[in-house]
C-alpha cells in the first residue's frame, strides 16, 4: 500500500544511475486548497512542487531549493519550495482564463524559470531554465541537457487529491552496460499518470525494472510548513516606512497583513507599529555602533 506524503530515493546497482520518487497528499491538499486554483494553473502548481521536493532530495543539500516564474500571463506567479528538512511550501497566482492549447511561455507570459538552490554555508546558487516543452517536465529536463549537469529525466502528475514524481539521473563514471541509461530511460517512460500516483514505490520500480537491480532506500516524510511568524511580518513593515504604516491605521483602523504561503493573518495596530518601528531602529543603532568599534 503506498504511503502519503514521503519522498524515497532508489539507486540501480549495476549502473551509475539513481532515481527519486514524491507523493504528497494531505500536505499538497492542504497547499490547493489555500491558493483556490483549478484546472491547468492547479497542475502547473502541483508538477512545481513535486519538482522542488526531488530536486532538494536528489541535491542532498542542508538548505532549500526554490522553483519560481513571474510574468504577464494568465498565471503570472509561481512560487514553491522544499527544504532538507522535508517542509515544502507554495503559491500561484492566477489573473486570467488559461486558454486550451496554450504553451508555458503563453501561460506564464514569460520565457524562462528560475531556480534557486541555498545551501548552508553558501551564496546562494541561481540556474535559468527557458520555458521549453509542453510542461514543466520537459522544462526541466531541457534545463539539464543545457547547463551542463547530469542527464536527468522527470516524470510528474498531479490532481486535486495528489500530486506525484520521478526522476531518475545518470551519475558520472563508466558502466559496463552502454545502453543502460536509454534502456532505463525507456522503461521509466512507460509509467503512467495513474500508477504514478497510487502505486507503493517497490510496486511500481518491480513494474518498471524488474529486470535490473534496484536498491530502495528509507522514506524521508514530507510535510506543509511555513517560515512565516509575527516577527518576520513586522520586519517587513519597517520596509513600509512608519510614515505610510501609520497613514494606513488612520484610514483602516489597522494594519492587516496575509501572508501569501498559509494565510496567516497578523494585525497591528498603532502600538504595534511603534513598538516595530522602536525595535528596528534600536536594532540599526546597535549595528552602527558595532561598526564603528570594529
Amino acid at each position: 500500500m503506498k504511503k502519503p506524503d514521503q519522498s524515497q530515493r532508489f539507486l540501480f546497482e549495476n549502473h551509475p544511475i539513481r532515481g527519486q520518487h514524491v507523493s504528497l497528499d494531505e500536505s499538497w491538499q492542504t497547499i490547493a486548497q489555500q491558493v483556490g486554483l483549478e484546472g491547468r494553473g492547479l497542475t502547473l502548481l502541483g508538477e512545481a512542487l513535486a519538482a522542488v521536493v526531488l530536486l532538494v532530495d536528489t541535491l542532498k543539500i542542508e538548505g532549500s531549493v526554490t522553483l519560481q516564474v513571474r510574468g504577464t500571463g494568465p498565471l503570472g506567479l509561481l512560487v514553491v519550495e522544499a527544504n532538507s528538512e522535508q517542509k515544502v511550501r507554495g503559491i500561484a497566482r492566477q489573473q486570467d482564463k488559461i486558454e486550451e492549447g496554450m504553451n508555458l511561455q503563453q501561460i506564464f507570459g514569460s520565457d524562462y524559470l528560475v531556480i534557486t538552490i541555498k545551501t548552508e554555508g553558501a551564496e546562494p546558487h541561481q540556474g535559468i531554465a527557458p520555458l521549453q516543452g509542453a510542461n514543466l517536465a520537459e522544462a526541466l529536463e531541457y534545463y539539464f541537457s543545457t547547463s551542463e549537469q547530469l542527464p536527468t529525466r522527470f516524470w510528474l502528475a498531479c490532481d486535486e487529491q495528489n500530486v506525484s514524481g520521478m526522476l531518475i539521473q545518470r551519475l558520472p563514471g563508466e558502466s559496463t552496460d552502454d545502453d543502460a541509461w536509454d534502456r532505463v530511460s525507456l522503461l521509466a517512460a512507460t509509467v503512467t499518470d495513474k500508477e504514478l500516483q497510487q502505486i507503493a514505490l517497490e510496486n511500481l520500480l518491480h513494474r518498471l525494472f524488474h529486470q535490473e537491480t534496484v536498491l530502495l532506500f528509507d522514506p524521508h516524510a514530507v510535510e506543509f510548513f511555513c517560515s512565516c511568524s509575527r516577527e518576520r511580518t513586522g520586519g517587513m513593515l519597517l520596509t513600509l516606512g512608519k510614515a505610510e504604516a501609520i497613514d494606513i491605521i488612520e484610514q483602516e483602523g489597522e494594519v492587516a497583513v496575509t501572508c501569501e504561503f498559509c494565510n496567516a493573518q497578523y494585525s497591528f495596530d498603532r502600538i504595534d507599529i511603534e513598538q516595530v518601528f522602536l525595535a528596528g531602529e534600536t536594532a540599526a543603532a546597535s549595528t552602527t555602533a558595532h561598526c564603528a568599534k570594529g
